[in-house]
């Protein structure tokens, strides 16, 4: 039975997702838990208007943590007064970010989950001397990183792909959602070749049932490209 979910729960689960595929974080970090977004860059990007306040994103987040969607951190040990005759044990989250579960990536993958609008995360890092936003820093052996230029438009452009391809019944890999990222490039670019072939080998054997849903998003940023 799916799990009914209120619009703000929808849009934390949303903006975690998107998070989650632009970082390309896979599997083992659903299990094994990952430093998601801050709350506070979370609850920006969501209470922007009158739809959504504060206290409804406290409560949504409280929620799809009793309901295991997402996990929050980091924890902290409970600190027992000097003399109390009571020692508790154990440890508590301070809430500082959050992330998805298995769960959670999955709920937010049903097309019932979709939010009425989506929000990307701004992610702000304070640095002495200034602040800088969507900034991503790594530090430690063997990192690989990159900073993703996909654009508000490009995600909303993916997400339509993505839609698309759910509501024919075909769950899209994050291999797959690379290469339909790699298609809107190609397609902005005026390379309507690449991008066909593209779309065509994530497609498969739907192609000929998807292509008229999907082919005209992408047929219309080459066009635009073109100047046509």
């Amino acid at each position: 039975m799916a799990t009914h979910l209120e619009e703000a729960e929808k849009q934390i689960l949303a903006a975690l997702l998107i998070d989650f595929s632009e970082r390309n974080l896979n599997s083992n970090h659903l299990s094994n838990g990952y430093k998601g977004p801050q709350v506070s860059d979370l609850s920006a990007a969501i209470c922007t208007g009158d739809e959504i306040s504060q206290v409804d994103f406290d409560v949504a987040l409280s929620d799809l943590e009793k309901k295991k969607l997402i996990s929050t951190g980091p924890y902290k040990t409970i600190e027992n007064k000097p003399g109390t005759g009571v020692i508790f044990l154990g440890a508590y989250s301070t809430r500082e970010y959050a992330g998805l579960t298995q769960l959670g990536y999955k709920a937010a993958r049903q097309p019932p989950n979709r939010p009425s609008r989506i929000q990307r995360v701004v992610n702000n890092v304070h640095i002495s001397g200034g602040q800088f936003s969507n900034l991503q820093l790594a530090a430690g052996n063997n990192i690989a990183q990159n900073i993703d230029p996909t654009s508000d438009a490009d995600s909303e452009i993916l997400m339509k792909l993505i839609t698309a391809l759910e509501k024919q019944g075909q769950a899209v890999t994050t291999e797959q959602r690379d290469d339909l990222a790699d298609a809107i490039k190609n397609a902005k670019e005026g390379n309507g070749k690449e991008a066909k072939g593209l779309l065509e080998k994530v497609c498969g054997p739907a192609w000929n049932t998807v292509q008229p849903i999907i082919w005209p998003i992408i047929g219309d940023l080459v066009r635009k490209s073109l100047g046509l």
